[in-house]
């Protein structure tokens, strides 16, 4: 385990494809760089990641992955902008967070900011194929959403856990209709779990 003042200038460059997991905790995703703020097994890298990602140069990272991270970070436009910034050209980030409407949500005090199917719009073209536009607040940095998608299931009951994988989540992700139809008229009576997208930097 190091710190990121041990990262030289040319650390990055000894290596092939490039894949950082943000936030990886102590579930770092095998073949991966394992990026935390907390000194715990599978880390290689301690950070404070609202302070962004000076330390890694720009155009060098291939992908990054995080899961159940970005609900927690506060200074999250930065750490976006510092996630396009150290990206190469179409790289790619991969994102799981929990839905607004996920119940267990709110147990967590940690939890800083909500999910859901458009949030990710306010960093790209809003050329989404949604019917539904957002704005877009800083055009210093823009991805592209290529694929997004809605998680349906509990971690309890068995049968209930069966309806929402297997029906729920094929029908409200048929297209892009249905997607947004769930969220406009369904979210406040069928929770979501969480959300999973994938993004592209656009240079």
């Amino acid at each position: 385990m190091r710190s990121y003042q041990d990262i030289s200038a040319d650390y990055f460059s000894q290596y092939g494809k490039i894949v950082i997991d943000l936030g990886c905790g102590p579930n770092k995703k095998p073949g991966t760089i394992g990026v935390d703020i907390l000194e715990l097994p599978g880390v290689d890298f301690v950070v404070n990641l609202e302070e962004g990602l000076s330390f890694i140069p720009d155009n060098s990272v291939d992908q990054y992955v995080t899961s159940h991270f970005l609900e927690h970070v506060d200074q999250f436009e930065l750490l976006m902008a510092e996630i396009h910034r150290t990206l190469k050209p179409n790289g790619t980030v991969s994102i799981i967070v929990p839905h607004f409407s996920n119940p267990y949500y709110y147990s967590d005090y940690t939890h800083k900011r909500f999910f859901g199917l458009y949030t990710f719009d306010y960093f790209t073209d809003n050329n989404n194929g949604f019917r539904r536009k957002v704005p877009v607040y800083n055009r210093s940095f823009q991805f592209k959403v290529t694929y997004r998608r809605l998680i349906f299931k509990s971690p309890y009951i068995f049968f209930i856990n069966l309806i929402k994988k297997h029906i729920y989540t094929r029908l409200f992700n048929s297209g892009k209709y249905m997607q947004a139809l769930y969220e406009d008229s369904f979210s406040n009576l069928i929770p979501c779990y969480e959300l999973v997208f994938e993004l592209q930097a656009v240079k």
